[in-house]
């Protein structure tokens, strides 16, 4: 089974990044779907195929593929144990669970893309603290923090300039990234952390309180 990365960060927290490499009939075998999963699966367009697989496999990998279940937006949870955020992205299917509030993203290096797009998501105060040379790496980790901050606020909030903030950090640290959510009631903290998964960046974002 191709898991390209399982990172367990801390006692209650668990992310699985699979690459969907098999096909669809040699997943079908490893999954066993029943049938109500059967009849959602035939239903689906062929990415979006893809992309449940995928997300079946990773919750399987991380034992919790027959306990989840949904909120009415779609949200998938284990009840009274597990938060759970899903990202896709070229391929592969990224899946955190943690009792925590969490929200994970993945996405495929593509210099050029965030390139054009970066005044889009990074702040003014964001830009003065990227160093020279390094603006590839931040930009990346900058837009998957705040896609992970999406995911953790339920897209609520959706101006990445205005109610996602991330402070100060070294790629090569340890430490981990505070990040906030800024409405007009409050800020909340957030603590972040990234990954580099061959050719792709893996977020992710917890909440402690």
């Amino acid at each position: 089974m191709p898991i390209v990365d399982f990172i367990i960060p801390d006692y209650f927290t668990r992310i699985v990044t699979w690459k969907v490499s098999e096909t669809n009939e040699e997943l079908l075998r490893i999954l066993k779907l029943d049938k109500i999963r059967q009849g959602k699966y035939d239903l689906l367009t062929p990415k979006r195929k893809r992309e449940y697989l995928g997300l079946r496999a990773c919750l399987m990998a991380l034992g919790l593929d027959n306990k989840v279940k949904y909120t009415k937006e779609g949200k998938p949870f284990v009840e009274g144990t597990y938060n759970i955020s899903v990202s896709h992205s070229h391929g592969v299917v990224c899946v955190g669970a943690s009792t925590f509030n969490i929200g994970v993203d993945i996405e495929l290096e593509r210099d050029q893309k965030i390139n054009t797009i970066k005044y889009k998501f990074i702040r003014k105060d964001e830009f003065e603290y990227i160093p020279d040379g390094e603006e590839k790496d931040y930009y990346h980790i900058l837009w998957g923090l705040k896609e992970a901050l999406y995911k953790i606020h339920h897209g609520n909030l959706w101006s990445f300039l205005n109610h996602y903030r991330v402070e100060p950090f070294h790629l090569k640290s340890d430490k981990p990234i505070v990040c906030w959510i800024i409405d007009e009631k409050a800020s909340v903290k957030y603590y972040a952390y990234y990954k580099k998964i061959n050719n792709y960046y893996m977020t992710y974002v917890l909440n402690y309180e």
